[in-house]
């Protein structure tokens, strides 16, 4: 699914206008002058760094916003130069939309995190019992190459790349072939995995620090110590990046447990 986007002028002049800031054009070539990102995170409290497609990559994940490689030139076909796309106007209108207290518009739908099914749990219910409680599902194989290559063969805690003893969990518990999604996936090595669908290890979004981190319950830090509060290993690509709306719905399931703690 794909829509057409808005010029950049368009939505530079949103987000000027939004923010109270002096009106700004693009020059030759569509690049945004870099004193328009300097004047966004000036007014939002974000430290100035060079490099536009740097400075605009700090302001979106200042409000807590996945930032992606499309949203700069750089990743172009054509090289595009050290400008920001926008695209990734867009994700910055949609930061200072968060930090005046507002809600972000939608991206395009191949930019926004993955979202499981609201009625995921019935579906999961009316499985055959033999598809809930085994890994040897259909496509199950394709789906294990696929997310373990997105994470360089590695676990993505311990970062081991021993391939026999490293399992794909889902985030989100296996509901069908649609969850099978790269972003409802980690790489686990096969204790971490029986953990992860226990609910005695967490991987969460540290909104302060902009880093997905692990934690264990308790009950098992005796032995897993080394593991907590670790940040997870990512994969190269952001776009294969763990949902942060699937991690929130797996911590949701085992809330109770956790609030013995």
């Amino acid at each position: 699914m794909t829509r057409s986007l808005p010029t950049k002028n368009q939505i530079i002049k949103e987000i000027t206008d939004l923010l109270g800031l002096p009106p700004v054009e693009t020059t030759v070539g569509s690049s945004i002058p870099s004193i328009f990102f300097s004047d966004v995170a000036s007014t939002m409290g974000i430290p100035i760094v060079s490099g536009m497609p740097v400075m605009a990559r700090r302001i979106i994940e200042n409000a807590g916003l996945l930032w992606h490689p499309d949203f700069s030139s750089e990743s172009a076909p054509s090289g595009g130069g050290g400008t920001v796309t926008a695209l990734g106007l867009l994700q910055v209108k949609n930061a200072a939309l968060i930090w005046l207290g507002h809600s972000p518009d939608e991206l395009p739908v191949e930019y926004q995190d993955w979202e499981p099914d609201p009625d995921w749990q019935t579906k999961r219910e009316q499985l055959p019992r033999e598809l809930r409680e085994t890994i040897d599902r259909p496509g199950a194989f394709q789906f294990r190459e696929l997310v373990l290559s997105a994470y360089e063969n590695k676990c993505a805690i311990t970062g081991s790349t021993s391939i026999q003893a490293i399992e794909v969990a889902h985030i989100v518990p296996y509901y069908g072939a649609e969850s099978d999604h790269i972003e409802n996936a980690l790489p686990l090595r096969a204790d971490l995995h029986k953990l992860f669908d226990k609910g005695l290890l967490i991987v969460y979004f540290h909104d302060r620090e902009k880093r997905f981190k692990v934690k264990l319950h308790d009950f098992v830090l005796h032995d897993y110590r080394d593991f907590q509060d670790i940040d997870l290993k990512l994969p190269v690509d952001s776009a294969n990046l763990p949902s942060r709306l699937a991690l929130s719905e797996h911590e949701e399931l085992f809330k109770n447990m956790w609030q013995v703690i």
